[in-house]
């Protein structure tokens, strides 16, 4: 499957925190979904569990000697990866409370998260991929209708990356050395919603299913890997992953006979009108990067290395929302991002890196929606995305001149692409909402100078994020 799959499937999640509080009807002239009858749905009880989703990875890496605990690639560098998963588990909840819900669980991923890890003595680079995690938790949810629960949840979590034949990255020829695969452990937090689903377009499925949609959060420990030749250790390295997933899944509970509290339905929200924007959010970004000689045209870095970054952005915008039907919405947005989403570009020839970050970037799209309450909508969106880089000052990575300024730089640049994404939001009180949203951008490939008299880079990212924002709503027409 080829990234702009992953995009779209990506974009289908609805990945989000939804909360919804009382307030008074609003008249409209567009069409207008009204509040169904109060309802009991029993949360209560054992479930099974299972989806896919699609996930990045940023890990933090340097590289020493074994024999005397000398760093030879002395400068931390993000390698990156992505991929897809696949999520079964089970837990338990109970209802504590008219509208609250809590939990534990435990789940298992089986994952194919590409990315590379690299050697800096000699220069060495091999494909390493997290194949499966498991994690164990609890979360703890609020009911924004009977039949809809947002949670936050957190716990253990552990994952196991493949072992890589390494290869030289100057040609791309197989060399004797590997890497062994490796467990590391750490912690994560995440969220999402979750829906009833007693049927779906118009087959009955029955009490007890349900509708998952989640983001999680992982950070794992620091492993030092070695680079064995032949048997023999040749060098080692750090290597601390993040990991930042999605995932869309169907929970089939079996209800325990726990209370099934009866909770007012929400009253209808006015969704017609423009609107601003503006909150906060988090993301990952991995990039294929090669170098080329621009003299000869021939490559320098052969094999396509995933550098990787991550970091915090603020996101700020608006646009225009129209209920055509009474449970779909349609709209027209754009949006900007203040980002620092830092991470490594790398330069062969000489070998030279430079810290590089995403500070801007910048959409314009089309959403559409399906109400799921009155005061609650689910979405998907997409368009056309841009993002500026920040360009670098190279400096030598290898000890005895590790952090000495190679004499070059690479400048900044623009890349133009696509995302798609998908979220939910909902009203707060008549004017103000609270948005949630999941999005993927592919940007297209820039081959970037080292200069003076170096080598060219090439650079492809793909960047994952999650947002959480406030919406007010002029409500026009009225």
């Amino acid at each position: 499957m080829n990234s702009r799959v992953a995009g779209l499937l990506a974009a289908l999640i609805s990945v989000a925190f939804a909360h919804a509080a009382s307030a008074a009807d609003m008249p409209a002239k567009a069409p207008v979904y009204k509040a169904p009858e109060a309802a009991a749905t029993n949360w209560t009880g054992l479930y099974v569990n299972g989806g896919f989703g699609y996930g990045l990875w940023s890990a933090d890496t340097t590289t020493f000697d074994p024999a005397t605990g000398a760093c030879a690639l002395c400068i931390n560098q993000e390698q990156g990866g992505k991929g897809w998963l696949g999520v079964v588990g089970l837990g338990y909840d109970y209802q504590f409370a008219p509208q609250f819900v809590g939990g534990v669980f435990g789940d298992f991923n089986f994952a194919s998260i590409k990315g590379t890890i690299q050697d800096g003595n000699p220069f060495f680079a091999g494909e390493t991929k997290e194949q499966r995690a498991w994690a164990v938790g609890a979360r703890i949810g609020y009911l924004v209708t009977p039949d809809i629960l947002t949670y936050v949840n957190g716990g253990f979590t552990s994952a196991h990356f493949s072992g890589a034949n390494m290869v030289v990255t100057f040609a791309g020829t197989p060399t004797n050395s590997s890497t062994p695969d490796f467990t590391t452990n750490g912690w994560f937090i995440g969220g999402g919603t979750e829906v009833a689903m007693p049927s779906i377009l118009g087959l009955q499925l029955g009490p007890g299913w349900f509708w998952r949609s989640e983001y999680r959060y992982a950070r794992y420990e620091n492993k030092q890997l070695p680079d064995r030749s032949g048997g023999l250790p040749q060098s080692s390295f750090n290597f601390r992953p993040t990991v930042q997933t999605v995932t869309s899944q169907v929970v089939y509970k079996l209800n325990t006979g726990g209370p099934a509290y009866r909770v007012a339905a929400p009253a209808p929200a006015q969704w017609n009108g423009f609107y601003v924007n503006a909150g906060l959010g988090y993301g990952l970004w991995a990039a294929d990067t090669t170098t080329i000689n621009p003299t000869t045209g021939l490559c320098t870095l052969c094999v396509v290395q995933v550098q990787g970054g991550k970091g915090w952005l603020g996101r700020f915008g608006g646009g225009f929302d129209y209920v055509v039907l009474p449970k779909i919405l349609v709209g027209v947005f754009g949006d900007y991002d203040v980002s620092s989403l830092k991470g490594t570009i790398q330069d062969q020839g000489p070998v030279s890196a430079g810290e590089i970050k995403q500070n801007a970037a910048w959409t314009a799209g089309v959403r559409a929606g399906f109400l799921l309450t009155p005061r609650i909508l689910s979405y998907v969106d997409g368009g056309y995305a841009g993002a500026r880089f920040s360009g670098t000052t190279q400096i030598l990575v290898f000890t005895p001149l590790a952090g000495v300024p190679a004499g070059t730089t690479t400048p900044g640049f623009t890349a133009n692409g696509w995302f798609l994404g998908g979220g939910m939001e909902a009203a707060i009180t008549p004017n103000l909402f609270w948005r949630n949203e999941y999005r993927v951008a592919h940007y297209r490939n820039k081959t970037i100078p080292d200069e003076p008299g170096a080598d060219s880079i090439t650079f492809k990212p793909t960047v994952q994020t999650v947002t959480s924002q406030l919406v007010y709503k002029f409500n026009w027409p009225r």
